[in-house]
């Protein structure tokens, strides 16, 4: 800051708060250049009247016409005074030069990034910065349309001879469009409110930053969006100033993720008046996706893709991962960098990776680049660091001055080890630089210790990149951390050279509910880029409480205060978030709701939702779980080999005994898994028993321990809550790799964490395997090692998962001993209850309102005859709320529902709006078999290749066509196809039903009596008690081919061994009727 001399200047107005906050405004401070002014000072607003006009050069810049009207518009909600705008100063009023003219006696020279001045003479007062307009270089995309239709892509692949993509190709939402009379001069508006002015992002915009610095110091403040969000003083008099003040920017840099031309008109005036700057040509995440991420550079160059689980890999919409070790990538990347370079004008060409990124490629040349021993903030560093600084090097050579960026992020978040000193060329945004949200001493000094290991590698100053909380991802907890973030801010001046912030922005910020967090995130964030290392968060907390809550600001600062000290343990301590939530209803007492005060008290109030959801929660127990029950230790020793026969679980009781279901619908999957659990000693053991297609390999993806490339293929994962600890994660692959995490700290530290777990896994032909030993420690002495716990019994019971996922190129499939009822494991509420001891009904909540829930009241109406109701209730579930496979599955449990009410349009019409077309597919089928038309199904479907399908459907297709080629006597078909319905079914009811089938259709159009009593033996055999209608049904077909071979007593054992005379309804006349036609067949 450059200033005349060291008097500070505060305007009348500002006279009753100035001195008890004079640090508050510490970037627009102002200083004289003499002393006070004298007795016929001049006017800007005098008693209410206009005393001076702005002046703006002819045919002005549209941020200089941008900065005029916001002046016009401030001074008119302050005093109530409209100054005039005017090209040629009339000589008979004080002069406000916005930006440079020729008029004007201060120049814009050396105001770099937003930098600006304030000076005054006898008469005039200059308000001036750097004011550029922004044009994109072609090819780009002006809007969507002009996106989705390819031309900026074809034309950059043509300049190129590239099959890259297009840089920046969302420019176009950058763009601002304001009515076309904006800023103009009075004299000039007639007519053009009707016309646009577009004004973009990229624009310099230094003479509205000082426009808005001098209204700031006359008390206007903008904290959030829209009038709502703006604190306007009220003077009838406004004294012209004596000074002379140059402003600058703490950073060059000063991104949030607004976007002018899709969060709206106040979103972007507020973003603009807080400071913004979001320059052009500084790229900043996973630049790489541009360069590799379609299909055709794959189709060409497939070895540039990481190799997992023994294969190169690329799924479109994925992160698609890429091997650093191929010197052809390294080639083809320095060559797209210099390209954009050129034809772009860009200064920082992002060479990231793309996101997800969470183990190396497993290709000969790349294994053992990784550095395990370093954690996983550092297991790629070396091996990522060394790709970006040999571009750098390359790129250096034909581009002296330009820069690469990467980002330290996940697992190259540290700095390499095998690199001295990065090549000069290259930028580093670290990932989480500062993490203000995580205001803990040790959490700051964390961050402060990782700044300072990068700035000893890199000769550039560095690029803060912060995800502020997600609140479209669920985020509720009051992070109002005004003192870190502050505090953290002032650390990186000096080293940083800006920031770039990420954090929920919908289209109408202004409208959505979490307003109450986030304009106070990006209010104290912009205000503290400005004022240096001094800058006093403190003031302006404390004025910011005062001032946008009136009568109820000293309550909100307790609130806050709160907040601050106690966000982190509110996710569990009841006390605290209660706390919280009571100063903050006493703050809301104090203020007339439809006052300004009682609005702005409202966008907290919204926001607050979630903390009093987690609030009840927590003072309300789960609700229905499954439970794990351990009748008594196990005695005998049990030997860690993957093969299961040990005499605990030959022998496992019933309920240590648990079938997993697929994870969003509750329904059986189509590969189902088995899992028995034991406590012998201190230790927990674990039997799992994954099914699978014969002859099917199961797909592993690595064998290391801790490396994430597990989740890229089949796994299990034990998810355990002690009494003592929440939670562990411990995953096991069939090829016997583990991932073991402490989910109940930072995410940075997860993998820090080691289960000690003994792990066997075993491969047959049909099935896969896994034996767990899981050692116990008694206490939390070594919170790195052993699962921290005590044996689980009825008191402190434990609470766990156990979860499979299968992963194949034809289809995922995910399954949960507790369902969640979501497309993830990680729900902790849905664990399962798990104890040794008796059994014991324990206490619950009420169920949670969700799908899981839905259906169950919806399939208990339809057992209990109320089908129209239960129509409705599933009808009902399939709501938005629903994912696309929780739609389906609902829906299509209510179409034959709505045929059995007669209304078959309503099923027609449930059928269309299933979204996943196989499980559409099948619904159809069924609604024409129902129909009678089981032609109809093999003309539309005969062509079907259910290959195609996703694995976890494919049995349902092969059944439900298998039964109209059996209705329509195609016997060879129809047992192709209900064998192959038999692999693929994984419901034992449904895939009996199918069985059965083939049976009848071997009977009846194969004319094949022995392969068809192969089948019903198969579907009887070594059962005492029968209740099912395809056993039921077995059964007489092994009647019927007894008789018709003539062994008549054997017919009538198998008839008897349903129990006939024990029998009800038409069951029982049925049997009753088989009897009769073996006596009438044997002569009786």
């Amino acid at each position: 800051m450059h200033c005349c001399n060291s008097t500070t200047f505060w305007p009348r107005a500002g006279a009753s708060f100035v001195k008890r906050y004079a640090g508050i405004w510490a970037w627009v401070a102002v200083v004289l250049c003499a002393g006070p002014l004298p007795a016929a000072e001049r006017f800007i607003v005098e008693n209410s009247e206009p005393r001076a006009e702005i002046v703006i050069a002819e045919n002005a810049l549209r941020t200089t016409r941008l900065a005029a009207q916001e002046l016009q518009d401030g001074i008119r909600k302050i005093s109530g005074v409209r100054l005039p705008i005017v090209t040629e100063p009339s000589g008979r009023a004080v002069r406000i030069f916005v930006g440079a003219s020729r008029h004007a006696p201060v120049r814009a020279d050396g105001l770099a990034h937003g930098a600006f001045r304030m000076a005054s003479g006898e008469d005039w007062l200059a308000l001036v910065g750097e004011d550029t307009e922004f044009t994109p270089i072609e090819p780009w995309a002006p809007n969507n349309t002009d996106l989705v239709n390819g031309r900026p892509l074809r034309e950059w692949r043509r300049i190129t001879g590239s099959l890259w993509g297009l840089p920046n190709p969302l420019i176009y939402k950058d763009r601002l469009t304001l009515p076309g009379d904006t800023g103009l001069p009075d004299a000039e508006r007639t007519g053009k409110a009707s016309r646009t002015l577009s004004l973009w992002a990229q624009d310099e915009r230094g003479s509205l930053n000082a426009v808005c610095g001098w209204l700031m110091r006359l008390g206007a403040r903008w904290y959030a969006p829209g009038e709502l969000g703006e604190v306007m003083p009220s003077l009838r008099t406004i004294p012209l100033p004596r000074l002379d003040e140059t402003v600058r920017p703490d950073f060059a840099i000063r991104r949030f993720n607004v976007r002018f031309g899709v969060h709206g008109r106040d979103t972007a005036l507020w973003a603009m008046r807080l400071g913004l700057r979001d320059p052009y040509g500084i790229e900043a995440a996973h630049g790489l996706d541009t360069l590799t991420d379609h299909e055709e550079v794959f189709a060409k160059h497939p070895d540039w893709y990481a190799m997992m689980g023994g294969k190169r890999r690329f799924e479109r919409g994925a992160n698609n991962h890429l091997c650093y070790s191929n010197e052809e990538l390294l080639e083809e990347t320095v060559r797209y960098v210099r390209a954009v370079f050129d034809h772009y004008r860009m200064e920082v060409v992002s060479v990231m990776p793309p996101d997800g990124y969470t183990a190396i490629c497993q290709c000969p040349q790349c294994v053992g680049k990784d550095s395990p021993e370093r954690g996983q903030s550092g297991l790629a560093s070396d091996y990522i660091w060394d790709f970006v600084n040999r571009v750098a090097k390359e790129v250096a050579k034909t581009h002296p001055g330009k820069k690469v960026l990467n980002c330290a992020y996940g697992i190259y978040t540290l700095p390499p080890e095998k690199i001295a000193k990065l090549e000069s060329n290259v930028v580093v945004s670290i990932v989480g630089g500062r993490r203000p949200m995580n205001n803990q001493p040790a959490d700051q000094e964390q961050c402060a210790n990782l700044r300072k290991a990068w700035l000893a590698k890199t000769s550039q100053p560095l690029i803060i990149f912060e995800n502020y909380p997600l609140t479209d991802r669920g985020w509720y907890l009051p992070t109002y951390t005004p003192h870190s973030l502050g505090a953290s801010i002032n650390a990186t001046k000096g080293v940083s050279q800006g920031e770039d912030i990420w954090l929920t922005v919908r289209q109408e910020f202004e409208k959505q509910p979490d307003l109450g967090l986030t304009h106070f995130m990006v209010y104290f964030t912009q205000r503290m880029y400005w004022g240096g290392r001094g800058a006093d968060v403190d003031a302006q907390f404390r004025e910011y409480c005062r001032l946008f809550y009136g009568p109820a600001g000293a309550e909100m600062l307790a609130f806050f205060t709160h907040c601050e000290a106690h966000w982190q343990a509110m996710e569990k301590d009841k006390a605290l978030a209660d706390t919280a939530l009571d100063l903050f209803a006493k703050a809301k007492a104090k203020a007339d709701a439809t006052s300004l005060p009682g609005r702005r008290l409202a966008l907290v109030d919204g926001f607050l939702e979630g903390l009093r959801h987690k609030a009840a929660q927590l003072g309300t127990p789960r609700g229905p779980v499954p439970v794990l029950r351990l009748v008594s230790p196990a005695r005998d020793r049990i030997v860690i080999d993957g093969k299961l026969d040990d005499e605990a679980w030959v022998n496992a009781f019933p309920s240590a005994t648990v079938r997993l279901r697929e994870l969003q619908t509750g329904r059986a999957p189509t590969f189902g898994t088995t899992v028995k659990a034991a406590w012998r000693g201190h230790d927990l053991y674990f039997a799992i028993r994954c099914d699978e297609r014969r002859g099917d390999r199961p797909n592993s993806t690595t064998t290391r321990h801790d490396d994430s490339a597990l989740w890229a293929g089949d796994a299990v994962e034990l998810l355990i809550e002690t009494e003592a600890h929440s939670y562990y994660q411990i995953a096991v692959n069939p090829a016997g790799a583990v991932c073991d995490l402490d989910r109940g700290v930072p995410r940075d530290k997860w993998f820090s964490w080691n289960a000690k777990a003994e792990v066997a896994t075993h491969i047959a032909d049909d099935h896969w395997t896994v034996e767990v030993r899981l050692p116990i420690a008694p206490d939390a002495n070594d919170p790195l090692n052993l699962l921290a716990g005590k044996m689980p019994t009825r008191s402190l019971p434990w609470h766990i998962n156990i979860c499979r996922q299968r992963i194949r190129e034809d289809g995922a499939e995910y399954s949960a001993f507790s369902p969640t009822g979501t497309d993830g494991f990680h729900a902790a509420r849905k664990f399962a209850t798990f104890y040794q001891g008796n059994s014991f009904e324990f206490d619950h909540g009420p169920p949670e309102d969700d799908f899981l829930q839905a259906v169950r009241v919806a399939s208990d109406l339809a057992r209990t005859g109320k089908r129209a109701e239960a129509l409705d209730a599933y009808i009902a579930a399939a709501g938005p709320k629903a994912s696309a496979l929780q739609q389906s599955h609902a829906l299509e449990l209510a179409a034959p529902l709505a045929r059995y009410v007669k209304q078959s349009e309503l099923s027609a019409q449930l059928i269309a709006r299933i979204p996943l077309v196989a499980v559409r597919k099948v619904a159809r089928m069924q609604e024409l078999l129902d129909a009678g038309k089981a032609a109809e199904v093999v003309a539309q479907f005969a062509a079907e290749d259910f290959s195609k399908w996703p694995f976890w459907k494919r049995g349902d297709g092969h059944h439900a066509r298998g039964h109209a080629y059996f209705l329509t006597k195609a016997g060879a078909r129809a047992e192709a196809d209900l064998a192959a319905a038999v692999e693929w079914i994984g419901d034992s009811r449904v895939r009996e039903a199918a069985h059965f089938l083939k049976g009848r259709n071997r009977e009846d159009n194969l004319k094949n009596d022995a392969a068809a009593a192969q089948v019903y033996e198969a579907i009887v055999a070594g059962r005492q008690r029968f209740g099912g209608a395809d056993e039921f049904g077995a059964l007489q077909g092994l009647a019927r081919i007894l008789t018709r071979q003539r062994k008549f007593d054997e017919a009538l054992a198998t008839l008897a061994r349903a129990k006939p005379d024990e029998l009800q309804g038409v069951w029982k006349a049925s049997f009753l009727k088989a009897i009769e036609d073996v006596n009438k067949a044997r002569g009786r």
